[in-house]
């Protein structure tokens, strides 16, 4: 098993060789591996088999996972495995492609994503990922120290809603009635710290989503617009991105505590398709 950093600044690692099964040598233990992702924040397994059995098992190291919504995005059998594609009428057809960290809209958010490449786009198409971490760190310490004591509100029911709605109208999701209301039932108008700190490591990292964040609480909407320009032009500066461009095997990890992430679509006539699996948060 060969271990290598995918950036210069300490975000990310590449495994070659891994045995998701426990067999062979290239075995890594349940605390081991989610020891390297808290570390690096994300982690590129190569070649890792096309078994929805097996990915499912795996992804069971870093915790439980969430059952997809809506039921028509689950890969067959596999309730946890939401198919991703660009591929009409196939799994679901909108990906991020906005700076997030995965279910920002939960009370408690998604602790950690899963994505598995099964065919990748020849030309573009790739997730870029800005460490959340190193991006507070190079905040001002005037301003870092400001938004230490900062809160965003995320209006989850008012967006999910609209989302239900526009999906629905363009097509790419079927939705009764009762499957939209228990799903709003569920959310709630959440405030949350912009500055998240690990429990284990006490370093802190910028949490910010550009869908679900509308703006800082207590502070006029001038500036709370201006604070957030700041802060994502910090945290998307080039110097701090990672750039992943897929071949069929691949599956990433990432600790939605440490980064945020954003799809870009594929190539026009290039296909896309991934299998995701998200990780409940801890209260």
């Amino acid at each position: 098993m060969q271990m290598t950093g995918l950036t210069e600044f300490g975000l990310g690692l590449r495994i070659e060789g891994f045995s998701p099964d426990d067999s062979g040598p290239g075995t890594l233990a349940g605390p081991t591996v989610r020891a390297l992702l808290r570390e690096f924040g994300v982690l590129h397994l190569v070649d890792f088999p096309d078994d929805d059995d097996v990915y499912g098992a795996f992804a069971r190291r870093f915790g439980r996972p969430e059952e997809v919504f809506p039921a028509e995005h689950r890969a067959p059998g596999h309730p946890h495995i939401r198919l991703q594609t660009n591929v009409r009428g196939v799994g679901a057809n909108a990906g991020g492609q906005y700076w997030h960290a995965d279910g920002s809209f939960a009370r408690i958010p998604t602790s950690v994503t899963l994505l598995y490449c099964q065919e990748a786009p020849a030309e573009e198409g790739e997730t870029l990922f800005a460490d959340m971490r190193a991006a507070y760190r190079a905040l001002p310490d005037q301003v870092r120290k400001a938004v230490s004591g900062l809160r965003g509100r995320y209006p989850c029911r008012e967006i999910a809603a609209r989302d239900m709605d526009r999906a629905v109208a363009m097509k790419t999701v079927r939705l009764s009635a009762e499957d939209r209301r228990r799903q709003l039932e569920q959310l709630r108008d959440i405030s949350r710290p912009l500055v998240s700190e690990d429990p284990g490591t006490g370093r802190r990292a910028l949490h910010l989503n550009q869908h679900w964040l509308r703006e800082i609480e207590g502070i006029d909407a001038a500036e709370s617009a201006e604070l957030l320009q700041l802060l994502y032009d910090t945290a998307t500066n080039a110097s701090r991105l990672y750039r992943h461009r897929w071949t069929e095997g691949d599956l990433l990890i990432w600790d939605n505590a440490s980064v945020m992430h954003k799809a870009i679509p594929a190539a026009v006539g290039q296909r896309k398709i991934t299998r995701r699996i998200t990780i409940a948060g801890e209260p």
